[in-house]
């Protein structure tokens, strides 16, 4: 029982409304003085309980009963007094408004201002809050939050889902900003590039669903602290608005298929990292556009997932040959074989010696009868890749390795690629065109 009155093991709080107002107060009193990391579900507003003493009109479910509180409603109440709210030093919160999605509107406006009003602890100014994660979507009236006071000055990590305003705008001095957009309304250039110039210091920067009205006029600006920029199904104008100097690093390069209509590329090297969701036949010029200006040397590049022709038979369409040109070691999945056959092969062919290692992702459907590699003979495929490593081996860009890329769990299955890489290796002396080292 002593264990219950230390107060660092009651540091973490997470409320919902299961819980009753008394014991939320508990754990608050005996965590005290500890900074407190708080996670609120504030999804849903009104749920009814027995015993409830908040009105039965909509209105009366959202706001507090102030002369007979109730135990199930309101239970944050407990965190707006000060010796609480003022140690708070990690808040997530969700609200999408579920239960308001009737209340759009002037009238909705006010009744939202109502409820959320109604809470001091939503007012409370959060002198020691460092990370702030708020879900705020379905209602834009939900940004009454936080209006006395939006951030705190000591707040430098800030993921806010919801839609842009003035109010998320006015946050400065963040490490870290992660941001998805509800998708409706495109974003003024110049208002995003007024936050980032508040924001120089960003180390890591996430946009989800983030389109802006235009290209920027102004020049770019950099985010010399920069270490890690993510974009999911955004707009790339936003290369015209910022520069990241230590993309300069990058060194490995992922290009996998996410099962939708798009890839995601992802860059690592060096501490820094870059990843960005991009349809089939704008992966180059995304890549480029956001890194093209450092110029960084990508020694790796695994092309994983469904290849082009699973996913759109463009692949006359599409060339990785501008991406390759620094590759050391090339990671080549299952999907792409049937690029083997035109421009990939031909990319691979013109690429410089310093491409020294291939691996291949081998399909255990390709198997031959044991005993039986002859037929690796009227192998169109296996033909492809012995005029590779031949025609390399003649140029004087020989192949250091050519090697089984192994990318299962699966103890048989790892079995079965490997006799068939074994069968196409051996079956059609391979080793004569490899020069190790």
């Amino acid at each position: 029982m002593a264990l219950i009155h230390r107060p660092r093991l009651w540091s973490a709080v997470f409320i919902t409304q299961k819980d009753r107002q008394t014991f939320v107060e508990a754990c608050l009193e005996r965590s005290h003085p500890v900074a407190l990391d708080v996670t609120v579900d504030a999804r849903r507003t009104g749920w009814a309980h027995p015993g409830c003493t908040c009105g039965k009109g909509a209105r009366g479910s959202l706001l507090p009963n102030e002369s007979s509180p109730c135990e199930w409603h309101f239970q944050i109440e407990s965190l707006a007094e000060a010796k609480h709210s003022n140690r708070i030093r990690a808040l997530d919160i969700d609200f999408d408004g579920i239960s308001l999605r009737s209340m759009e509107g002037a009238e909705g406006a006010e009744k939202v201002r109502l409820a959320l009003g109604g809470c001091r602890f939503f007012t409370s100014s959060f002198p020691q809050l460092t990370t702030l994660s708020w879900k705020n979507v379905n209602t834009k009236h939900a940004n009454y939050l936080f209006s006395t006071s939006p951030f705190a000055p000591t707040l430098r990590s800030l993921t806010y889902v919801g839609p842009w305003d003035g109010l998320t705008a006015r946050a400065n001095n963040l490490t870290s900003f992660v941001f998805e957009n509800d998708g409706l309304y495109a974003i003024r250039v110049e208002d995003f590039r007024s936050f980032l110039l508040d924001n120089r210091s960003l180390e890591s920067l996430g946009l989800e669903y983030v389109d802006f009205e235009s290209d920027s006029v102004s020049p770019p600006i950099p985010l010399p602290n920069l270490k890690s920029l993510s974009i999911g199904i955004s707009d790339t104008k936003l290369s015209t608005i910022i520069r990241v100097p230590t993309f300069q690093h990058l060194s490995s390069l992922r290009i996998e298929s996410d099962d939708t209509d798009f890839y995601v590329l992802s860059a690592t090297g060096n501490g820094a990292a870059f990843s960005a969701r991009s349809p089939l036949g704008d992966i180059a010029e995304t890549w480029e556009m956001f890194t093209g200006y450092t110029k960084p040397t990508i020694r790796h590049i695994h092309l994983g997932g469904c290849g082009p022709m699973d996913c759109y038979g463009e692949r006359d369409e599409v060339t990785f040959a501008s991406m390759l040109s620094d590759v050391h070691t090339l990671e080549i999945g299952i999907g792409y074989f049937p690029y083997w056959y035109d421009a990939f092969l031909d990319d691979l062919k013109q690429l410089g010696p310093q491409l020294k290692n291939i691996r291949l992702e081998i399909p255990e459907g390709l198997e031959p009868f044991p005993g039986d590699v002859n037929l690796w003979e009227d192998s169109e495929l296996v033909d492809s890749i012995e005029d590779l490593v031949q025609d390399r081996f003649l140029q004087g860009r020989p192949l250091s390795a050519f090697e089984r890329m192994v990318t299962s769990d699966s103890e048989r299955l790892n079995r079965e690629q490997d006799f068939v890489w074994r069968c196409l290796y051996d079956g059609r002396e391979l080793s004569k065109f490899i020069k190790p080292g």
